[in-house]
């Protein structure tokens, strides 16, 4: 078989589908463009992303299907690229244009361009974050037995490196309340406490976490507070300076169907000059007042790239093609509307919970209180085999979710619903489980 594929075939097949948009319309999403009837506007929605024709996907706290658009956009900024490289680094990369992306970021995470850099997702902003702070042996990082995988091993590494003392506070199962949640972080920091580190969203039961609360602690006890915010947006509408946290590290190939290997770190201004850049290849960003050979670095100037890409962003220019495509995934965010998405995501939770309380050998796992609960779902079958079982389904009924085996943590099957899922969809999982039980 040949596994070439021409560019005509290429384009046919990213506009295949009877709601799926032209090929040259597809690249931006103005509100104009997005259907005001709601009956209609699901099916639109699903219609944009690349999905193959019968599979039901409800994993997206793990990925979420890429935008017809997203990829076009992709695909032909690789062709400009590879054609006339030069010209195409000075013309995504330049102090100028770099700020389009960053720009469509703040205006999604609602903070300051000065203050995002462009990553290839969460764990390279944690990371940056982790490797950056000058901890000292003895200091404490608090985090979670919860927290993913991801967002601990950076703090395990300075454990191991600089004998950093990493404190995992024990799994609270179910909490009944923001206020319980507060109250084991309040305790559980101490005189040598340096840095708090959590999700947003859990990753493995979809517990929404009361950051701004835990963030305005760890700052009025000295603190430094970082977010794992992997799960948040296009889930939460959220505007990151608000929580008051020192940084947040987040993707945008979940819920905002962005390129994969897209993310931002945002760092508030005055917890960036605490941190050493990870790759520096330069003296650019305020890091060093001298270059290597002895020369002082004039100040930044207006056309300078801007404070923290500058200085934490060095890795962006080798996603060149997936940088440019992003604008266009969180245009059709903020067109369709984040409270419209959210509320959607959470009747369909809504719906998915009562579904699923018929089922008398399914435990559900994710709070029930409103400002705990998300568009994530975790549950727990009795007596099966959840890697069995979310094999089978996938394989057998064409139904994607999530299976999460977190240590001894937690094992549970995990559904993730997208604004354009269906009920239809649910109601499918829902028989499929009940089938096997």
């Amino acid at each position: 078989m040949d596994d070439s594929i021409s560019r005509r075939s290429f384009l046919g097949a990213l506009g295949a589908g009877s709601l799926a948009p032209a090929f040259a319309a597809a690249q931006t999403f103005p509100a104009e463009r997005i259907p005001l009837d709601s009956r209609v506007l699901w099916p639109w929605l699903r219609a944009q992303l690349v999905l193959a024709p019968g599979i039901i996907w409800l994993d997206t706290a793990r990925f979420g299907p890429t935008l017809r658009a997203v990829m076009a956009r992709e695909y032909r900024s690789r062709e400009r690229e590879s054609s006339d490289f030069v010209r195409y680094q000075a013309a995504t990369f330049g102090a100028e244009s770099i700020r389009t992306p960053l720009e469509a970021v703040g205006a999604f995470l609602g903070a300051d361009p000065a203050d995002l850099v462009l990553t290839a997702g969460t764990a390279e902003g944690l990371a940056i974050v982790a490797q950056g702070l000058d901890l000292q042996a003895g200091d404490e990082v608090l985090t979670t037995t919860e927290d993913h995988p991801a967002a601990v091993y950076p703090w395990l590494l300075q454990a191991a490196r600089r004998n950093v003392k990493v404190v995992q506070l024990p799994p609270d199962a179910a909490p009944a309340g923001p206020e319980a949640i507060m109250a084991r972080f309040a305790e559980a920091i101490g005189p040598k406490t340096r840095v708090v580190a959590f999700p947003h969203v859990r990753y493995t039961d979809g517990t929404v976490v009361p950051a701004r609360e835990i963030c305005g602690l760890a700052r009025s006890r000295g603190v430094f507070s970082v977010v794992d915010g992997a799960q948040a947006p296009g889930l939460l509408d959220l505007r990151v300076p608000e929580l008051g946290c020192d940084a947040y590290a987040t993707c945008f190939h979940k819920w905002a169907n962005g390129p994969y290997g897209t993310g931002a770190l945002y760092l508030r201004r005055d917890s960036q000059p605490r941190l050493w850049p990870l790759a520096p290849d330069s003296a650019s960003g305020g890091w060093t007042v001298h270059d290597r050979f002895g020369a002082p670095v004039p100040p930044a100037s207006e056309t300078a790239l801007p404070a923290a890409q500058a200085r934490f962003g060095q890795f962006a220019r080798y996603r060149g093609p997936a940088i440019d495509a992003l604008p266009i995934a969180l245009e059709l965010q903020q067109s369709l509307g984040r409270a419209r998405l959210g509320s959607r995501v959470l009747q369909l939770t809504a719906y998915l919970r009562a579904q699923l309380r018929r089922l008398t050998q399914v435990e559900l796992l994710t709070p029930s209180h409103p400002s705990l609960a998300t568009g994530i779902l975790a549950m727990r079958v009795s007596g099966g085999d959840h890697a069995a079982l979310a094999e089978a389904l996938a394989r057998e009924d064409g139904i994607v979710i999530g299976h999460i085996q977190h240590g001894q943590v937690f094992d549970g099957l995990r559904v993730s619903l997208h604004p354009s899922n269906e009920a239809d969809d649910i109601d499918r999982l829902v028989v499929a489980l009940q089938r096997r039980l």
